[in-house]
């Protein structure tokens, strides 16, 4: 058994570790008070390391869930998709709402983005091909009206018709 495979009993120990995961990637607090206590059954000393991290700043949900949500928007996620998945996270429902409205982008402008750059300029053939195309956008996380304007304005601006 590794040393690393002991279970940690000091609160210096386990704000070690803490930094440690902080470190390699930015986490909610769930997710780190999850980490910390497949290593240890002090809850107790979890929880007040947990506290402090907050409190110094070395840990905060708003910033995980604005890096969040700008890194999968960007990378052509839908709300429905950001919003489920960082509630799985432990992200509070009210900040997940602020900061998706928060975002400078237009839900439908992305989702027209990742329809073009998924499936080009040209329209669907046939009616079957089309469900499928809103199937994947839906899987995405887009929402019907997002995915409706995503294929009406596939071959054209959408600035030419408003």
């Amino acid at each position: 058994m590794s040393k690393s495979n002991f279970p940690l009993e000091k609160e210096s120990e386990i704000r070690a570790l803490a930094f440690n995961y902080l470190a390699r990637q930015e986490c909610t607090q769930k997710q780190l008070r999850d980490k910390l206590l497949r290593r240890t059954e002090q809850v107790e000393l979890v929880e007040k390391v947990l506290k402090q991290m907050v409190e110094d700043g070395y840990q905060s949900d708003q910033r995980f869930t604005e890096i969040y949500v700008r890194q999968k928007s960007e990378s052509g996620q839908g709300a429905i998709k950001i919003i489920f998945d960082l509630k799985r996270k432990g992200v509070d429902e009210q900040l997940i709402k602020r900061c998706l409205a928060s975002q400078e982008s237009d839900p439908k402008q992305l989702a027209l983005e990742y329809l073009r750059r998924k499936f080009g300029l040209v329209a669907a053939r046939d009616q079957k091909e089309k469900a499928k195309w809103m199937r994947h956008m839906a899987g995405r996380g887009f929402g019907f009206d997002e995915i409706s304007f995503a294929l009406r304005y596939q071959q054209q601006d959408p600035d030419e018709w408003l």
